[in-house]
């Protein structure tokens, strides 16, 4: 579902031309919900239309702007509720605040000739988010991970950088090719869906391709993926390893807020775990270390997640402040 102030940026990415199919639909779902919800668009359109941005981007002239708004929803006042007013000029309020950034990232009709502007998009640990990119390409990130990118995506080419873990959907523009640089290796992509893992405190970095088509390179050389294809790039001797995956859960349902695991043991769920909830694990012995797990955890309370594991013979657990100790019981 999404939340009012994701509707607000939705209108405005429709308007500009920016919104892609998910956001559409989204949209027309919202429009269906009421008639109240179909008026106040029909309203918000008359809006935006009037301020002129889309004949003359780069003439746009605020004051007038400000005053031909005003007008609009002054004449409102005779046909619509009080309550339907007061959502009409939030909203519209929120589409002139839109317009006075000094960015164009939601219009899209600035020069290529300005200077290159970035943005970097940070996840904390604990939590996850998403993101739309100037050509309307979606990335989620995962906990802990950093992505930085060109606002100016017609410049020769599409090119992020990528620390942590993210998943990305990316538009089809063979004309503006598409790249993601991390620490060691870059990938290029034709327009297609795929989970890169590349945390600069891990001794691998991963991208599994779901759909279409990447090309990996690093100082070992090239790897072209086919989906359900797994690339793993050992740092420290540079090579690159393909391998097939049965399970493209394992990889991707962490956007989704879900933790999959096929036979993993605490050991190698520890990273996962710490960023997921933001906590220090720690193992009393090798053997609570080796125990191996198959299963699916939504994204809850680590109280909830860590008895599940509690719940396998011989593997207990305490925790002190920040700290979740697995030990084995006797």
């Amino acid at each position: 579902m999404y939340s009012e102030r994701d509707i607000h940026q939705i209108i405005i990415r429709l308007f500009s031309g920016e919104a892609n199919p998910e956001e559409k639909l989204a949209i027309s779902g919202w429009l269906e919900q009421k008639p109240e919800n179909r008026t106040l668009m029909n309203n918000l359109q008359e809006i935006w239309l009037s301020v002129g941005v889309e004949r003359n981007p780069d003439g746009f002239n605020v004051d007038e702007a400000i005053r031909r708004f005003r007008m609009k929803t002054l004449c409102q006042a005779d046909h619509v509720s009080k309550e339907q007013l007061y959502r009409l000029m939030r909203y519209a309020a929120v589409l002139l605040l839109t317009l006075l950034l000094p960015f164009s990232y939601y219009i899209g009709k600035r020069s290529a000739s300005e200077c290159d502007t970035f943005t970097t998009v940070s996840c904390a640990q604990g939590d996850r988010t998403s993101v739309i990119l100037p050509d309307s390409s979606q990335v989620y990130l995962n906990s802990g991970s950093r992505l930085t990118f060109n606002n100016n995506f017609q410049k020769g080419g599409r090119l992020v950088h990528l620390d942590g873990e993210a998943y990305f959907s990316v538009r089809k523009d063979p004309s503006n090719p598409f790249w993601v640089k991390t620490s060691d290796i870059d990938v290029e992509v034709i327009g297609t869906e795929f989970n890169l893992k590349a945390y600069t405190d891990e001794g691998t970095i991963s991208a599994t391709l779901v759909t279409g088509r990447i090309k990996v390179s690093g100082n070992s050389g090239t790897a072209l993926l086919e989906p359900r294809q797994k690339m793993v790039f050992n740092k420290a001797n540079h090579k690159m390893q393909i391998q097939k995956v049965a399970d493209l859960s394992t990889e991707t349902e962490w956007k989704n807020g879900r933790l999959v695991f096929r036979n993993q043991s605490l050991g190698e769920l520890e990273q996962k775990l710490e960023r997921w909830f933001d906590v220090e694990i720690k193992f009393a012995d090798e053997y609570v270390k080796n125990r191996r797990f198959t299963g699916m955890l939504e994204r809850e309370s680590i109280l909830e997640v860590i008895s599940y594991f509690d719940r396998s013979t011989y593997v207990g657990y305490h925790i002190h402040d920040n700290v979740i100790t697995f030990y084995t019981e006797q």
